[in-house]
């Protein structure tokens, strides 16, 4: 049985095979937890944990058309980034590592069907 998110990594490698620019290897990161302390007793904020190993990712980035900028949830600059599923399910804490730098995501979208996800569709910032 063909699943949704089989169908997404065949689009991917044809769209890879055909425009090698326009898929790439990127990576998500996410945050640093905090190892100790923290809370009410503890005013520093806590000791920062381990940070997690980047999760490799296979993307398309493209700049957001202009007639799609309303200067409040997407603005100039913005970047539409198309991620395959990866081991992890991306939040809106996570960073995306690309050609474009560490961008921030600014809105997240997730396509699933029946729960599992498909493909990670998401509106990103630059910066860090």
């Amino acid at each position: 049985m063909t699943t949704i998110r089989s169908k997404v990594t065949a689009a991917f490698d044809k769209l890879a095979a055909k425009q090698p620019d326009a898929i790439q290897w990127g990576s998500i990161q996410q945050p640093t937890p905090v190892g100790t302390g923290g809370g009410p007793s503890d005013a520093t904020g806590g000791t920062p944990g381990v940070a997690p190993d980047p999760v490799p990712a296979r993307m398309a980035v493209f700049e957001i058309a202009e007639k799609r900028i309303d200067g409040t949830n997407i603005k100039a600059g913005d970047f539409q980034v198309i991620v395959e599923p990866v081991g992890i399910e991306i939040t809106l804490a996570d960073k995306v590592i690309c050609d474009r730098g560490t961008l921030t995501i600014a809105k997240l979208g997730r396509v699933a069907s029946g729960g599992e996800t498909a493909l990670y569709d998401m509106v990103c910032r630059g910066g860090s």
